[in-house]
């Protein structure tokens, strides 16, 4: 007699076992879907890090120096620089140069000084100078 009532309970467990696993398999999925992910971001991560601990030794190893054809170009460019700054301040004074360099008048008098020792000129090239603002004109800066 109690054999239908065990069929019936048996039937009804496995259709509840199948629900479940069926409820249960999205969640499944899920779980590693995110599983991948955290892999590839772990992955990705190491790989950013290597390449950020590369160039971090590139940097204290100094490989990122200008080419002789760099330096050549910054040398000439330098010298160009002085070679302005000395020209200006032979018609204007520190204070006039200070606002063209967003400087203050004591840091230009001493680019001025530096330029001219750059340049091997010192202040007898600042006395021969011409001191007439007719033989020597500077533009203004806009």
């Amino acid at each position: 007699m109690a054999g239908p009532i065990h069929e019936a309970t048996d039937k009804l467990s496995k259709l509840e076992a199948a629900v479940s696993s069926r409820a249960q398999a999205p969640l499944k999925k899920i779980e590693r879907l995110e599983q991948t992910r955290d892999r590839r971001i772990k992955k990705i991560q190491e790989q950013y890090a290597a390449k950020i601990a590369e160039i971090e030794r590139e940097m204290e190893a100094g490989t990122e120096t200008l080419t002789p054809q760099e330096r050549e170009q910054e040398s000439s460019l330098l010298r160009e620089y002085a070679e302005a700054i000395v020209t200006f301040s032979r018609s204007a004074s520190a204070s006039e140069l200070a606002p063209l360099l967003g400087v203050s008048a004591r840091e230009a008098k001493t680019l001025i000084m530096q330029a001219q020792a750059d340049l091997g000129v010192g202040d007898v090239a600042t006395a021969a100078a011409p001191s007439s603002d007719d033989e020597q004109t500077v533009p203004a800066a806009s």
